[in-house]
């Protein structure tokens, strides 16, 4: 016998054997748990869906047709994870838990997080390599193209400004000329170093937004690497602010600037993740790192670990698979610790 009814959340008409009843899912739309109600609870409820009796109740639905084929599953597991719904807006097929629809842009949840909530919680080291292989396996050519890119343009960037600066310091020598040369150079200096970190900071927030898409399912374009001007200026104060805080840790002695290093580690990922003012970034980066500095600390340890025994081994080339990996895993121990 076939059970039919809605979802309670998203009103989704949904049919199962009638074995399944009383067992808790995940609906394939919303994605809300719901529990399979009872055959009599059905037959004497009216959800104000029309076109029932289209339906055969007394043909069995086969276990590849129901969405709750497989094994029972837990309420916090979602066995659809890689199911399709349909865009309200225009109809496009997009993958449970996307942000937007690729055909049209329509918003379909806030931010991607399960549930619709961002909170901290506790990571697992094994969790964070488990999943980052999973992505990175999926998403192989994205993965290791943001890096490639960034670095692209970094160096060329930084190589072209250099060269200018270097020109612009000859001419203010020979025009300045005496004592007064050396002090000449301090400006252009400080423009080539701000200029430098600008790119620097452009192309790392931009790297992370894109793999934070990638790690919650948004399937970003490349373009989203060139999106992260707005965040420049609040990324250049929180580098200031994070260095002066690492460096006054490790003037207390080794321990302190570690554990300051990791608590506030996350500020970057925060703000191009919830786009909050500068400061905010770092009360933010304290709850999420609570409970969870020993796991960073072993996690990049690990990280580091594996990075160097890579470049030893290959000679270097495997570096070009092995970074773009770290920087994934530090992604995706983001992700974990904000619920993601």
């Amino acid at each position: 016998m076939t059970i039919e009814f809605s979802c309670s959340h998203c009103n989704k008409v949904l049919k199962t054997s009638d074995d399944k009843a009383g067992r808790r899912a995940k609906c394939p739309q919303c994605g809300e748990p719901i529990s399979v109600p009872m055959p009599e609870d059905v037959a004497g409820s009216d959800d104000g869906f029309d076109g029932f009796g289209e339906f055969d109740s007394e043909s069995p639905v086969s276990e590849d047709q129901s969405f709750l084929a497989g094994s029972p599953v837990r309420e916090e597991d979602s066995f659809l994870n890689q199911e399709n719904i349909d865009c309200p807006m225009c109809g496009a097929p997009v993958s449970v838990g996307a942000i937007k629809c690729q055909a049209c842009g329509e918003t379909l949840q806030a931010s991607g997080r399960k549930g619709g909530r961002w909170e901290p919680r506790v990571f697992s080291i094994g969790e964070v390599f488990s999943r980052t292989w999973e992505v990175y396996k999926a998403n192989l050519g994205m993965v290791l193209g943001v890096p490639l890119l960034a670095g692209v343009i970094y160096f060329i960037g930084a190589f072209a400004i250099g060269i200018v600066a270097a020109l612009l310091g000859v001419a203010l020598v020979s025009m300045v000329g005496g004592d007064m040369a050396p002090l000449a150079q301090i400006p252009v200096a400080l423009v080539q170093n701000i200029l430098v970190y600008g790119i620097l900071f452009y192309v790392q927030l931009g790297g992370q937004l894109t793999f934070l898409k990638i790690v919650r399912g948004e399937n970003p374009e490349l373009n989203v690497m060139f999106s992260c001007g707005p965040f420049l200026g609040r990324m250049f104060l929180c580098s200031i602010i994070y260095f002066i805080l690492c460096f006054l840790g490790f003037l207390l002695l080794i321990i302190p600037g570690i554990i300051v290093a990791l608590m506030f580690w996350p500020f970057s990922f925060i703000l191009v993740d919830r786009n909050l003012p500068g400061i905010d970034s770092f009360s933010e980066a304290r709850k999420v790192t609570s409970g969870n500095l020993l796991n960073l600390f072993g996690l990049s340890i690990l990280l580091g670990l594996i990075t160097i025994l890579g470049a030893v081994v290959t000679l270097g080339i495997g570096l070009i698979f092995i970074i773009p990996f770290t920087y994934m895993a530090q992604t995706v121990a983001y992700a974990e610790m904000t619920n993601q």
